[in-house]
């Protein structure tokens, strides 16, 4: 008798539990140093104020000369910070009291860090205080993410049966990106318009970050460090 209540009870707790849940899992900090120069801020305290920082395109950044009668064109490595797989980044949140964290909109790998709140992750450069998440990317593509404790992540579409919700579309909430390579990758306008040869490794970062509009595809634009569909930006 005493078995069978006991398996009734096993059985209750299983339906209470509702169907499995599909939202990524919050990843812990990895344990390697950031890359020198890979350290985001996401906010600041300037002149004891507290202020959002709009997150930076964070990568390599490539000249795009479309061909013409003075040349065939060419794509030519021009700055920015080239990012290799198994590089290291270090998210910082300056005000530890107020969660803040780091969370994928879309990319190779999924970003989803903990709240940067105290006492998670605590240190102190220069007299300013912060909680950090460290990230070490996997693979070579572009990491667009956001905080999700800032402005709202997009459109919510609810799934019907799991009841899980997820987010697509633009956000109001500022994003950032974070663009890695492959060491050796050829950068070409063969691969920028998906003409290269069958096996080419080309890099995914032409055409991503910029500091102005020859850094961007014909018919994109240099909007906040990023190579943008001016149509997107009504």
């Amino acid at each position: 008798m005493r078995l069978f209540l006991v398996a009734l009870l096993v059985l209750a707790a299983s339906a209470c539990d509702g169907p499995p849940q599909e939202q990524p899992l919050v990843q812990p900090s990895a344990n390697a140093k950031p890359r020198g120069g890979l350290v985001i801020s996401l906010n600041r305290v300037i002149m004891g104020r507290f202020r959002v920082v709009a997150p930076l395109c964070v990568g390599q950044r490539f000249l795009i000369e479309l061909p013409s009668s003075q040349g065939p064109g060419a794509v030519t490595p021009a700055g920015g910070l080239p990012i290799r797989p198994g590089d290291t980044a270090e998210f910082r949140n300056f005000l530890p009291e107020v969660p803040t964290n780091v969370t994928s909109l879309s990319g190779p790998a999924t970003l989803f860090s903990p709240n940067l709140v105290r006492p998670f992750n605590i240190a102190t450069e220069n007299t300013e205080t912060f909680s950090f998440w460290r990230f070490t990317f996997p693979l070579a593509g572009a990491y667009e993410f956001f905080d999700t404790n800032s402005g709202s992540p997009g459109r919510p579409i609810v799934d019907s049966y799991y009841g899980t919700t997820s987010y697509v579309g633009e956000t109001t909430a500022p994003t950032g990106v974070v663009c890695v390579d492959e060491p050796g990758c050829v950068a070409s306008l063969d691969c920028l318009n998906g003409k290269a040869a069958p096996g080419t490794n080309c890099c995914k970062c032409v055409g991503v970050c910029c500091d102005v509009d020859e850094q961007c595809a014909s018919g994109m634009s240099c909007h906040r460090g990023r190579c943008v569909d001016p149509a997107n930006l009504d």
